[in-house]
């Protein structure tokens, strides 16, 4: 099996195993425990996570976000629809996002958004950015689109086609805050950290009981995370770097853990990112650089990538032929072993993607 084809990280997933809604208490989600040392299997829940996890386990969580990130509108002029996708605000009512229109767009190109209660907000394409990985756009909006909540929440592609099919509606503002983690506090996100969906506060609390530790980093989701790899080597395929914050005092605890020999638990591939993406190895010793900055690291079987910071990794079930199952196959150190454990989580009947269930990658 090529680590380097595509077509490598391929499986059949039933669509009837898509989770349409979550479930209503977060850790009674069930997990598949995945040992990559015996390359072993087994079947428990989430609400296990105090008892399974190594003595005096750091578990490190995601705490961005998701805010209303798509605007939808016209543009001046010719009424034609058009589509901004907000990304990040680089100035006071400045954003960059993608944009949709039936017309080239280009610096200049304007265009509005409607407010619920009458009147709207004008918007202007001040800048086209080149990239790798896609076009994007700056925009100069008259008011601030977030601030007005003028925005729809992006729920993911593949759970919006499955609740189409089961005739529920979609994601509402009423939904919003069962879709955010308990403990997300950073808005900036177009997509929640999934993993940590599962966690409660009593959950938390009692991995503190047990002697484990909770630390909170910060990345917030990018359109990235959407974008299928439609290259044939997965080696060609390009990302879009996401902005991570991890501060100070945090990252000294997580570096005295780590070099004590203790455990770190990463709650979901963005935190996963995050770490990795900053740690460093002086000799025997690990270091995490700490403070604001983008991050863009794509781990896959056989990237240069080396694993220094995350030992263990609680993670959803991701879509097939996905950067994510191929960061997950990186840890595992099987690609086969990966794929063997998704069979099995099909055959059990686990639930897919942001509202289902979830895998522990672990050492032992």
């Amino acid at each position: 099996m090529d680590p380097f084809k595509t077509s490598s990280y391929a499986f059949d997933l039933p669509p009837g195993l898509i989770a349409a809604e979550p479930l209503l208490e977060r850790e009674q989600a069930r997990l598949l425990v995945v040992n990559r040392v015996s390359k072993t299997l087994e079947h428990r829940h989430v609400a296990d996570l105090p008892a399974v996890l190594p003595a005096g386990t750091v578990v490190v969580a995601n705490n961005t976000r998701v805010f209303k990130a798509r605007l939808t509108g016209e543009r001046e002029g010719t009424g034609g629809k058009i589509e901004f996708f907000l990304l990040r605000e680089k100035s006071p009512r400045v954003w960059e996002g993608l944009m949709k229109a039936g017309a080239k767009i280009t610096p200049g190109f304007s265009f509005h958004i409607p407010k619920p209660g009458g009147g709207r907000v004008a918007g202007t394409v001040t800048a086209r950015n080149e990239s790798s990985a896609g076009a994007t756009f700056d925009a100069r909006f008259s008011e601030d689109p977030v601030e007005l909540d003028l925005g729809e929440v992006p729920l993911p592609p593949y759970i919006q086609q499955r609740r189409q099919e089961l005739s529920l509606p979609l994601l509402n503002e009423n939904e919003l805050e069962s879709y955010n983690t308990t403990f997300a506090k950073e808005s900036g996100s177009v997509a929640a950290p999934t993993a940590g969906r599962h966690f409660t506060p009593a959950l938390i609390s009692e991995l503190r009981a047990k002697g484990h530790s909770w630390e909170e980093i910060t990345l917030h989701v990018g359109i990235g995370t959407f974008k299928p790899v439609q290259t044939a080597d997965v080696r060609d395929h390009e990302i879009h770097e996401e902005w991570t914050r991890v501060d100070p005092s945090v990252g000294e605890r997580l570096m005295q853990a780590k070099n004590e020999g203790r455990k770190i638990l990463a709650v979901g591939t963005t935190t996963a990112r995050t770490l990795e993406g900053r740690a460093r190895m002086t000799g025997s010793r690990f270091e995490l650089q700490c403070g604001s900055g983008p991050v863009n690291l794509y781990i896959h079987p056989g990237s240069t990538h080396r694993w220094k910071a995350v030992d263990w990794m609680l993670t959803n079930f991701h879509l097939p032929e996905s950067t994510l199952i191929m960061m997950i196959s990186s840890l595992i150190g099987d690609l086969e072993f990966t794929l063997h454990a998704y069979r099995e989580a099909v055959r059990e009947q686990y639930r897919f993607y942001s509202y289902g269930d979830a895998m522990l990658i672990s050492d032992r």
